[in-house]
This record gives C-alpha cells, structure tokens and sequence, in this order.
C-alpha cells in the first residue's frame, strides 16, 4: 500500500542554518524527499500499469474462453467426418454414436 503522496516537508527545511554542516545535512533532507517523491510516483505508475494488464488478460482470457467453447460445439457435429468408411456395428463407433447422443440431449 502507498502512502499519501501530499508534500511532506519537514520543518528542518525551513530552519536558518548557522553552520556549513547544517546546510549540507539540509541539503541532503531535501534530495532525500525528492527521491521518495520519484520513487512513490513511479510505483504508482507501475501498479496501475499491473492493473491495466490484469484487466486485458481477464478479457483475453474469457474472449479465448469462449472462442474454445465455440470451436468444441463445431466439432461434435459429424460422427464421420473424414469420409472413410466405418463399420457402424464396431463397438468403437457405437459408444462415438452414444456419447454423440448425449451430448445433443
């Protein structure tokens, strides 16, 4: 979880500086809030670019869900498809007879 991104700054920032220590340590707060200002706006960035990506494959996955779906219902059809004679009283073709039967109730 982020935290809020408002402007944070400390009152450190806004002190008069006596010495050349001071200024330094100053300085470095200051570059400290800008990295995490960076680093926070681009984690946002990269979370919802997660969640575009998440949203795409959730409907890439139900469009090829049901593509799958559509092509299984083609295929159930023809119980002899390939024109090659068949013996209809083998007890292959006729448990493919049965289950064909079964599936169009």
């Amino acid at each position: 979880p982020l935290t809020p991104t408002w402007k944070q700054k400390h009152d450190l920032l806004k002190a008069e500086l006596e010495t050349e220590n001071e200024r330094a340590l100053q300085k470095a707060l200051d570059k400290a809030y800008a990295d995490v200002s960076y680093y926070k706006s681009m984690l946002m960035g990269m979370q919802s670019n997660l969640i575009l990506q998440s949203i795409y494959c959730n409907k890439m996955s139900g469009q090829l869900a049901a593509q799958e779906e559509r092509k299984c219902k083609k295929k159930g059809g023809h119980l002899v498809s390939d024109g090659l004679p068949r013996l209809l009283t083998s007890n292959k073709f006729f448990k493919k007879v049965v289950d064909h039967q079964k599936v169009a109730e």
